[in-house]
């Protein structure tokens, strides 16, 4: 099953030292959050020159945009991943599942460090946007259209329940506070097998 997660187009098209700041910057976002990176920090992180990061983003918010991008992929890799080795399709959602929510839980770029930050509604816009559904959709409707072909699930449109899923895992970006139980990887599948895995086996005529 192929699941790998197209690049980003604009992503794609940087040259390596453009990619090398945009990654050393997603690491700084992460671990210093918005404020508190630099220009300054990313040129060192990535071992330029402070005018070389200026006059190939010229702000800090472009590198930013990028780096959403970045980490976005990132995280579509591991989920992706965490499908292919999964028997089933349950178990492929619950483990896909799992495998977001300990991204979306931990200190990384796209979860705590941006979101009480003065990035909040940059990443808002980032998440809700149209490409980031569209991907998103993509990848969660190839790995069920993979298990429809394979006889192990029913007829319906895997992009209409893909969407449900990735409007669902967006939210729990923008704000994971809440009451449901997803307190460690076990329980994430758990939610997962009770919850989300009857949207892929929907009752005939909708009964």
């Amino acid at each position: 099953m192929d699941t790998a997660a197209a690049p980003w187009t604009e992503l794609q098209q940087l040259d390596t030292r453009s990619r090398a700041i945009v990654d050393a910057a997603r690491e700084c976002f992460a671990a210093h959050g918005f404020e508190d990176t630099t220009m300054v920090r990313i040129a060192e992180a990535a071992g330029v020159g402070v005018a070389t990061v200026y006059r190939r983003f010229g702000t800090k918010s472009a590198i930013l945009r990028y780096a959403l991008m970045a980490e976005s992929q990132r995280v579509s890799m591991i989920v992706a991943d965490a499908m292919q080795r999964s028997a089933g399709p349950v178990g492929a959602l619950a483990d896909m599942f799992a495998a977001f929510v300990g991204e979306a839980t931990a200190p990384r770029l796209l979860t705590r460090s941006l979101r009480a930050t003065g990035a909040a509604g940059q990443l808002t816009d980032f998440l809700t946007g149209d490409d980031a559904v569209a991907r998103g959709r993509e990848l969660v409707a190839r790995f069920l259209a993979h298990w429809q072909q394979r006889g192990e699930l029913g007829s319906f449109d895997p992009e209409v329940v893909a969407e449900l899923f990735v409007r669902l895992t967006i939210s729990f970006i923008a704000n994971p506070r809440g009451v449901l139980p997803l307190g460690d990887a076990e329980a994430a599948r758990e939610f997962a097998r009770r919850y989300l895995a009857p949207l892929m086996f929907p009752h005939p005529g909708g009964g």
